[in-house]
């Protein structure tokens, strides 16, 4: 539940994600994600707003995601982070369903190298086995380095302990280090994306984890 997610001091609260959240689940997106690649493939217009809000939207209704944001309670709660998770199937995860795409508004060879590479290494990595797939986590860039990424992300992965699952997550080259060193994320396998004069290249990665033993109690 996510009264079980808990950050230092009172300032920032961690809570399931509503309809009533999307316009500031998209804000936070647009201020986590705002290097070059992001700029050029989904840039802060009207028409990128709607879609993200949609796309949250689509989330917050699926029942077996679990959607949450942290709010700022000094600053009018405003959203400044926000995760989903897809939880385990007995099948496998369903695949994501995501908003039309009109060709005019996106770089459809991108979306189709980046999007059908991450569905493509998730099923040649963790075929059919039950796993949490960690789909969407970021923090506004204002509030990094505060644990407030490692606490959503720790959410997710004591589950996956507690029930002996894999966790499986997709990732920039820049954030691999870290998901391996404090996350305890292991294998990886490329996904492809195509170069652009806007942004020159960019690597993205797929990495999974196997569930770790709880510590022992005193």
């Amino acid at each position: 539940m996510a009264s079980n997610l808990r950050l230092a001091g009172s300032r920032f609260r961690v809570r399931e994600a509503s309809k009533a959240d999307v316009s500031g689940m998209t804000d936070a997106f647009f201020n986590s994600f705002n290097a070059p690649f992001w700029r050029y493939f989904t840039p802060d217009t009207p028409d990128k707003r709607e879609w993200w809000n949609d796309a949250w939207t689509m989330g917050i209704e699926n029942p077996t995601d679990r959607s949450f944001v942290v709010e700022d309670t000094e600053e009018g709660n405003t959203v400044v982070a926000f995760s989903r998770w897809m939880t385990p199937q007995r099948n496998g995860n369903l695949e994501r369903k995501w908003p039309e795409m009109a060709e005019h508004e996106w770089d459809m060879e991108i979306v189709n190298q980046f999007f059908g590479g991450m569905a493509s290494n998730r099923h040649e990595m963790m075929g059919k086995r039950p796993h949490w797939f960690l789909e969407m986590l970021g923090v506004h860039d204002g509030y990094q380095k505060r644990g407030i990424g490692a606490r959503l992300i720790k959410w997710g992965t004591d589950q996956a302990d507690k029930e002996g699952l894999e966790t499986y997550l997709d990732g920039s080259e820049v954030g691999q280090p870290y998901y391996k060193s404090r996350h305890a994320f292991s294998q990886d396998k490329d996904i492809v994306i195509p170069d652009r004069p806007q942004y020159g290249s960019i690597h993205y990665v797929s990495l999974m984890r196997s569930p770790q033993k709880p510590p022992t109690e005193a």
